[in-house]
C-alpha cells in the first residue's frame, strides 16, 4: 500500500510567525499532538510537537530521564513568568528543525515505518515533489490498517 493511500488529507499546519499560544490553542482544538510548520509558501521547514512545547518550558539545566522526571520539572520549574514568554513566543523558537523527515504519497508504507522506527517519532508530513505538505501520516494509521487487514484476512 502506499503512503497516500492511508494519509489524512486537510492536514493542520502551523507557520513561523503564528505565537505558541495560538498553537497550543490550535491543536487542542483540533486534538492533535504536533503539526508541520511551513513557510509562506506552504513549503515544509519544521514540526512541532507537544514534546517541543514541554521541552520549551524546562529549564536548560533541567535533566530529563523519563516522562515522570518531565512532568515534575514543568510542575516545579514553570513560573508564570516563564509560561508567558513561551506563549508569546513564536513558533520557530520551538519546532524542530534539524532532522526533519518527511515521506512521499507514492512511497510504500514501509518507508514511513522505517523512518518512524529510526526517529522514534510518531507521525510524518507527507509531502509533493516541491516539498509542500500535503497530508500526514501516523503510526495509529498504520496500525489501524494492519489490524483492518488482519481481520480482513480471517
Amino acid at each position: 500500500m502506499r503512503i497516500g493511500d492511508l494519509m489524512i488529507k486537510g492536514v493542520v499546519l502551523a507557520h513561523h510567525d503564528d505565537t505558541v499560544e495560538s498553537l497550543i490553542k490550535m491543536m487542542a482544538a483540533k486534538r492533535v499532538g504536533g503539526v508541520p510548520v511551513v513557510d509562506a509558501e506552504n513549503k515544509l521547514t519544521g514540526f512541532v510537537s507537544d514534546g517541543d512545547i514541554l521541552r520549551a518550558l524546562i529549564p536548560k539545566h533541567q535533566a530529563i530521564y523519563d516522562a515522570y522526571s518531565m512532568i515534575s520539572a514543568v510542575r516545579l520549574e514553570v513560573t508564570h513568568e516563564g509560561l508567558s514568554d513561551l506563549l508569546e513566543g513564536k513558533v520557530r523558537d520551538v519546532m524542530t528543525r534539524k532532522h526533519l523527515y518527511s515521506v512521499r504519497p507514492d512511497e510504500d508504507l514501509d518507508a514511513a515505518l522505517k523512518q518512524m522506527g529510526r526517529a522514534h517519532i510518531k507521525k510524518l508530513p507527507v509531502v509533493n515533489d516541491h516539498n509542500e505538505v500535503i497530508g500526514i501520516i501516523s503510526r495509529s494509521d498504520i496500525i489501524r490498517h494492519i489490524v483492518g487487514q488482519a481481520l480482513y484476512v480471517k
